[in-house]
Order: structure tokens, then C-alpha cells, then sequence
């Protein structure tokens, strides 16, 4: 994270006011703003966390800002051990605007917080941003989750994560899913979830990636030749100007010339096929992550990557 000071606005204050709320410091509305009440608020932490008042956010003051958003802090134990302690936080909320920070931030938090909860890089999208994917049991019956590869969807990835922590929870207190003891529903299902499949495109929309970036710029070029597309809010594709649930073999011909018609001819926020079926690397890390399991079912969010799961195993995807 960069510093962020008096003045400044932005998506990075409104994770600096989202990380002052769960830490109790009541910094007002998560505004984007860095007025007089975030910076009170800010002044109060770093006294309170012995740090210099001086209510800019940076390297030490973002440092003792992290576990508010991870939900766990490390405690070291006499013989040099870190313990994972957990806040009395739950690690996702709706608070914030997705990103790929913040939800890398949340998946390491729920990693830590509940070892059964596994992650691994499986890609990296156009701007080099990692794509994750989690996983949660033991069970030879794999079930899928596949959040929206439309950036405007990102709401449902915070969903999605809620629902694994939700899980997760359950197992480690024993408690129940769906009247099934979540233990016993772990040892024979193993859950795998794509939570980010567009980091860039999801980004762009909720302001994570700022204007002056060059990848905002380029975007806002593609989007100009689509005008009746309110940018940045209403894109879809990932940041080169690719649908991604329309990068899929099964029917990708077909798509490409209903989309031509509809005058889908380039690259831009929604629409767009690509040059060939998997041409994107969002699109491909998803293709290898769903060939490499044999899922019993996915759940899915979107049409295109449905067609092409159902062509090719015969299998459910809602």
C-alpha cells in the first residue's frame, strides 16, 4: 500500500477508513475521502499502537492496519513460535469494494484463520495480478464455484467468500450445513472456489485502479468506441477488452458471429469474443482449473462458460 495523507482520495483511503472502522475508530463514512475525521481517527490509532501521530499512512502505520482487514494478528510464543490469533472479526465483509489486494488480503486471512483452507496460484491476469483458487475438505466428490468473470459482478465474489468462511467456521466448531454436519460433509466433498477470476477488470470498476494508471487509460480508450457504455462502472471484460465467459471452444464461432451482428467488432467493455477461444490468460487459467478436477457440479454465474462445461463432461453447472 502507498502512503496516504491528509487530503488525498481514492481507493486506498477507503481501505485506510474500512481498516480504522474494525479497529474501532470510528472514521466515518467509507467515502474515499482523507478529511478531518478520517485523520483523527488515524492520529488516535498510531498513539494507540505506540506509533508517531503524524495521521499519514505508511509503511509501520499500514503494518499495524493489517490484521483489521486479515482478521488474525501473529502472536510469537517464548520459543520464537508465531501463533495465529484470531480477531473478533469475521475476515470478509461487504464494507469495501472488491480488489485484488484486499481479496488476496482475505484469502490469506482465511488461510490463516482455518489451515483447512488451502490456496494456490493457478495464473496471472493481463497485469501480471495472481489469480488465485481456494479449496476446503477431503472428499473424492469436488464441487466448483466459479465467481463472475464479469468485473461488474464482483459483489458475488465477496459472496462467495463469505460462504467459505461460513463453511470453514462450521467445520472447525462443529456445526452444521444444511443439516449435515459440516465434519462429515467435508470428509466426503471437497469445496474449490475461483473467487477473482478478472483481478484487473474488477479493479477497474470499484476505483482500485486509479486513473493515472496506464492499463485505466488504455481501457478508456477501448470504451470510447462504445459510448452507450457507462465506463467504468457498467465494463464486463477483462482489462485488454475481453469477455471472458465468451472465451470458451463450445460455441465460440457461434458467439463470435452473434456478437459481430450486435456490433461487437473490438476489443472493449462488454461483447467482444477475442481473436480465438482462450485467447486471454484469465480464460485459460480458469479452462486448466476446471480440466483438472472432475467435478461433480459447478456453480456457476454466467451462460458461456456453462455451454462449455456441460458440452464437455455432461454434468450440472447452475
Amino acid at each position: 500500500m502507498k502512503t496516504v495523507r491528509y487530503g488525498m482520495e481514492g481507493y486506498d483511503v477507503k481501505v485506510l477508513q474500512y481498516a480504522l472502522d474494525r479497529a474501532g475508530m470510528e472514521a466515518g463514512d467509507n467515502d474515499g475521502i482523507f478529511g478531518r475525521r478520517t485523520l483523527r481517527a488515524l492520529q488516535r490509532f498510531q498513539r494507540e499502537k505506540g506509533l508517531l501521530p503524524d495521521g499519514m499512512a505508511g509503511r509501520l502505520t499500514w503494518a499495524a492496519l493489517f490484521p483489521y482487514i486479515t482478521g488474525y494478528t501473529l502472536h510469537r510464543t517464548e520459543r520464537s513460535e508465531a501463533v495465529t490469533v484470531p480477531l473478533d472479526l469475521p475476515v470478509v465483509t461487504d464494507a469495501l469494494p472488491c480488489s485484488h489486494l484486499v481479496t488476496g488480503l482475505m484469502a490469506k486471512g482465511l488461510c490463516m484463520r482455518y489451515p483447512d483452507i488451502r490456496s494456490r496460484e493457478i495464473g496471472r491476469s493481463v497485469m501480471g495480478r495472481p489469480i488465485l483458487a481456494l479449496s476446503l475438505g477431503e472428499g473424492e466428490s469436488r464441487i466448483g464455484c466459479l465467481a463472475p468473470q464479469h468485473a461488474d459482478g464482483w459483489i458475488m465474489s465477496l459472496a462467495l467468500l463469505r460462504f467459505l468462511e461460513d463453511c470453514a467456521g462450521a467445520r472447525t466448531t462443529g456445526g452444521m450445513l444444511g443439516g449435515v454436519p459440516a465434519r462429515d460433509l467435508f470428509r466426503s466433498v471437497t469445496l474449490h472456489m475461483f473467487p477473482l477470476p478478472n483481478p484487473d477488470g474488477v479493479d477497474l470498476v470499484t476505483g482500485a485502479l486509479p486513473p493515472i494508471d496506464s492499463f485505466y487509460a488504455q481501457a478508456q480508450a477501448l470504451a470510447a468506441h462504445y459510448p452507450d457504455v457507462p465506463f467504468p462502472g457498467s465494463w464486463q471484460s477483462n482489462i485488454a477488452g475481453v469477455d471472458l465467459d465468451l472465451q470458451y471452444p463450445t460455441g465460440w464461432m457461434d458467439a463470435r458471429r452473434e456478437r459481430f451482428r450486435a456490433g461487437y467488432t473490438r476489443p472493449g467493455p462488454r461483447g467482444y469474443v477475442g481473436t480465438e477461444p482462450l485467447i486471454a490468460p484469465e480464460s485459460r487459467a480458469i479452462y486448466r482449473w476446471t480440466k483438472q478436477y472432475d467435478f461433480a457440479m459447478i456453480f456457476s454465474f454466467e451462460a458461456g462458460y456453462a455451454s462449455w462445461f456441460q458440452a464437455a463432461w455432461g454434468r450440472p453447472c447452475v
